[in-house]
């Protein structure tokens, strides 16, 4: 199965040469980013229930419905983590422009599972979750969201993105992270201008470049020469 990472030449050229592998943003990055179309606070998720879904009783006489004023507002937090947003739509001229970009990489889904998979086993409790995100309206329509997928829930003005979204998670006590020094770094900080991101890189080139299987170039005529290592 293929996906798509949009973004910027001089951002993911890295990714194309090999010289390093994809990054994870820790999930309040989202909610800071410069560009307004895909900013988003994916911190918390607010679901509206529509009344009609409950039932409420004093003294055993059921209140019409007609008399709420409004339904229930339900607001998750979500968990901290680190992801990776994919976009099922390859090679497309309204993403190029809807994230600014100017390179699309087609990645093999599979095996950039499989090199995850392997990476996370250094630590201990951490562990690689994915799902096509589930786009919601303002006011459900449906049953309630799934508690345990939060994190995969995004609001339908977001839905021509067709997002498939890579995370990885940490346990909830696990606050750092150690370096080859022994020092210790925070693995989230709430400093919106020290927002951390993770690379999970190969130790060659080859094993970075294991998932990539193609490269769109837009404007297609900015491709570079064949000798270019981007």
């Amino acid at each position: 199965m293929k996906k798509y990472l949009y973004g910027k030449r001089k951002f993911l050229g890295d990714i194309i040469s090999g010289k390093s592998g994809l990054r994870f943003s820790d999930i309040i990055h989202y909610s800071v980013m410069e560009n307004e179309l895909i900013r988003d606070d994916e911190r918390t998720k607010v679901f509206e229930i529509p009344k009609e879904y409950f039932r409420l009783y004093v003294n055993d006489k059921e209140i019409n419905p007609a008399d709420m004023v409004g339904g229930t507002v339900l607001s998750m937090p979500v968990d901290r983590c680190y992801c990776v947003c994919l976009s099922s739509k390859p090679n497309d001229q309204v993403l190029f422009d809807r994230f600014n970009a100017d390179v699309c990489l087609e990645i093999d889904l599979e095996n950039l599972l499989h090199f995850l998979s392997i990476a996370v086993q250094k630590f201990e409790g951490m562990s690689v979750i994915h799902k096509d995100v589930s786009y919601y309206p303002a006011i459900m329509a449906d049953a309630f969201p799934d508690v345990d997928s939060i994190l995969f829930y995004k609001r339908d003005i977001y839905s021509i993105e067709s997002e498939y979204r890579i995370a990885i998670t940490v346990p909830r006590h696990r606050t750092h992270f150690k370096s080859e020094g022994n020092d210790r770094i925070k693995m989230f900080s709430d400093d919106v201008n020290d927002i951390r991101h993770l690379f999970i890189n190969g130790n060659t080139p080859e094993i970075n470049k294991s998932y990539l299987t193609g490269v769109f170039y837009f404007p297609e005529d900015t491709k570079p020469p064949a000798s270019s290592p981007i």
